[in-house]
This record gives structure tokens, C-alpha cells and sequence, in this order.
């Protein structure tokens, strides 16, 4: 999948509009937003794509409860992630969606199984180096709607970033039993299929106060990193929470 043509060209259109775009960001992505470039800004790229790596995330069951709180029933691989790393130091990541049903968290690799496509570019590559921090012991997964990566390890819950600290409260570990009732406080109301899914609420989740550091996020197919980003698949990946978008009346 990642040697087809549609993959290199897609990732080269993407580079050049970094190319484009200005300065990069400490994981040598953008910092700011640009276009997808086309036209005469097509110039051939050099790059490189490392071989694929699952992106776990929290299951619907496991936050509403039906799942009990094990590895296999709280996690899912969301799908796979593959590190671009550019001639000119720009670092991207190509996103893969599996046609097939999720593949929930057991240690079998799910990279070998499954019917992957190309669903989109993320710029950076700092969700990979979450994912790259499981062992062969341990799954690394994220809460998306917070920006939030944790490793799970021996039945217990350890936060990788602030947004993860924020999430748990302060508590740091905590075990999995006690993160699946945080979860379900925080999510099981909106899962798909709930009155405030089908209401359409949509723009992103904020976590309450006393986790007040915890930056508001807006969940979309890619979860980006970055700044820059290329979506080519409708749908989100995996389960995502949205809030009622604000309107501003202009006279």
C-alpha cells in the first residue's frame, strides 16, 4: 500500500505545499495552515516512509461499560500511522483506514492484517512518537477527543503528556478499572447513537474544571498534530465526542 503510486503522489503534493507554506514546527511540521499545492508547485520530492504502526484508542463498549476493563476490551487499533520523512527535513504522517471491522487490543500485530487504504496526510510526526513508546508489554493508545496519549501496562493507565495528566485528574497512575468509570463520566452520554450525537452536536470536548489545563480539542479524521492536513476518506476515525458549535450573529 504505502509503494503505490497514489501514495507518493499524494505525499509529494503534500510536501510541496509545505515547501510552500513557511517555517517548521518543532517535529518538523508546519506551524501554520496551508493549501494542498498543485499545478506548478508539483515538483519532485524526496522522501522516505517507515513502515507502518497501529494507533490504539479507547473502545465505545469499554467507555459505556458493556466491556470489562482488559487490554482486549478497551482498545482498539483506530488505524495506522506511517512516518514521512522529507529530503529537507519536513516530517509527515501518512494515515491508513482498515475497510475491514477494528481490530481490538490484544499483541497480535494488526499492521499484517486488514484491508488498508490511504485515508489522509497529518503533518509532524508526533503522534508516532507517542505510538513508539509500547513495549512489547505494553499498548500505547490515545483519547483523542483531549489530545490525551497514555501507555497501559499491567492493568495500568500511565500518562505520556500534560493533556493525559489533565485527563486523569492529576493521578498518575491510575489503574484501568478506575480510568473506565472516568471515561464513562466523561463520555458514555455521548457515544454514537445517544440523544447528543443524534442531535448533531459538533466542534470538540473540554475537560472540567479541576483539570483546567487541559486545552479544548476539535476531534476530525485526523486528530492532527499539526497544522497542516490532508483528508482524503469521509468519516472520523473511530469514536469521536463533539460539543454544540457557537454561532456569532453579525448585523
Amino acid at each position: 500500500m504505502l509503494q503505490s503510486p497514489q501514495v507518493h503522489d499524494t505525499v509529494n503534493r503534500f510536501l510541496n505545499a509545505a515547501d510552500s507554506n513557511g517555517n517548521s514546527g518543532a517535529d518538523g511540521g508546519q506551524e501554520a495552515t496551508a493549501p494542498l499545492a498543485t499545478g506548478s508547485h508539483d515538483a519532485s520530492q524526496a522522501f522516505s516512509l517507515k513502515e507502518p504502526v497501529a494507533m490504539y484508542e479507547i473502545t465505545p463498549d469499554f467507555i459505556s461499560g458493556k466491556a470489562k476493563a482488559t487490554p482486549a476490551g478497551a482498545l482498539r487499533v483506530s488505524h495506522l500511522a506511517s512516518e514521512v520523512n522529507g529530503a529537507n527535513g519536513h516530517r509527515a504522517t501518512v494515515l491508513l483506514a482498515d475497510q475491514t471491522s477494528p481490530s481490538t487490543g490484544g499483541k497480535s500485530s494488526p499492521v499484517t492484517g486488514g484491508k488498508w487504504h490511504l485515508a489522509g496526510i497529518q503533518d509532524g510526526n508526533t503522534d508516532i512518537g507517542y505510538a513508539n513508546q509500547a513495549t512489547s508489554d505494553s499498548t500505547v493508545f490515545s483519547e483523542p477527543q483531549i489530545h490525551a496519549w497514555y501507555r497501559l501496562a499491567n492493568g495500568t493507565v500511565h500518562p505520556l503528556n500534560q493533556e493525559a495528566v489533565s485527563g486523569l485528574g492529576g493521578q498518575r497512575p491510575m489503574s484501568l478499572t478506575a480510568y473506565q468509570k472516568l471515561v464513562h463520566d466523561r463520555y458514555a452520554d455521548k457515544l454514537p447513537g445517544s440523544t447528543y450525537d443524534r442531535k448533531g452536536l459538533a466542534g470538540g470536548y473540554k475537560l472540567a474544571a479541576p483539570a483546567h489545563n487541559a486545552p479544548s480539542s476539535t476531534p476530525t479524521l485526523l486528530g492532527a498534530s499539526g497544522a497542516l492536513a490532508l483528508a482524503l476518506a469521509g468519516g472520523a476515525f473511530g469514536f469521536r465526542v463533539h460539543r454544540k458549535r457557537t454561532r456569532t450573529r453579525t448585523s
